[in-house]
């Protein structure tokens, strides 16, 4: 009986200090912007051509039923066209303090030299303390040519492959 008794007391004194240990490298955890958030990186091949994707201009607003519309124009001077585009939006409230952030994937393509408007319409919580906000491209990706292509052949038989021949697609078909 002793024995099982110290034993109890020792665990619970070990489960009682890692609690402790974890609670106090979890609150190392806790960033200003929120629990365990960091600041995104881009992609190396979005890293180098940074400079010349540029977000223009943005504009976001509240429509009833916590809809937000949000309006971004992207501007790419590079060589190459790009797509996925991701957008980081932060909110302040009315004394500068960060409120919270949101992430748009701009979906689509801005080709090379061209300057377009994304503008989409979904279902967010806005924090209603916001006062003003603050966007900024945070990644994006390079259009590259496709793997393989499919080519369709004019007046082929649906089913039939390369070497399958006639006969044999009207005995497993049931036709004479």
């Amino acid at each position: 009986m002793r024995i099982r008794f110290w034993a109890n007391v020792g665990l619970c004194v070990l489960l009682g200090l890692g609690v402790v240990f974890g609670i106090s490298r979890f609150s190392s955890a806790l960033t200003p912007k929120g629990l365990l958030v960091s600041e995104p990186e881009p992609s190396p091949e979005a890293a180098a051509l940074m400079d010349k994707v540029r977000l223009l201009d943005y504009n976001l607003s509240e429509q009833p039923g916590h809809m937000v519309r949000a309006d971004f124009v992207v501007r790419n001077t590079s060589d190459r066209d790009v797509k996925n585009i991701e957008v980081l939006c932060e909110f302040f409230d009315g004394q500068h303090n960060y409120v919270d952030r949101k992430l748009w994937l701009l979906s689509g393509r801005v080709p090379a030299g061209k300057t377009m408007q994304h503008q989409s319409v979904s279902k967010r919580y806005i924090n209603s303390r916001t006062a003003a906000l603050q966007c900024r491209l945070t990644d994006f990706a390079l259009v590259s040519e496709p793997a393989f292509v499919l080519h369709r052949e004019e007046g082929g038989h649906e089913g039939e492959a390369a070497g399958h021949d006639r006969q044999t697609h009207d005995k497993r078909h049931g036709h004479h």
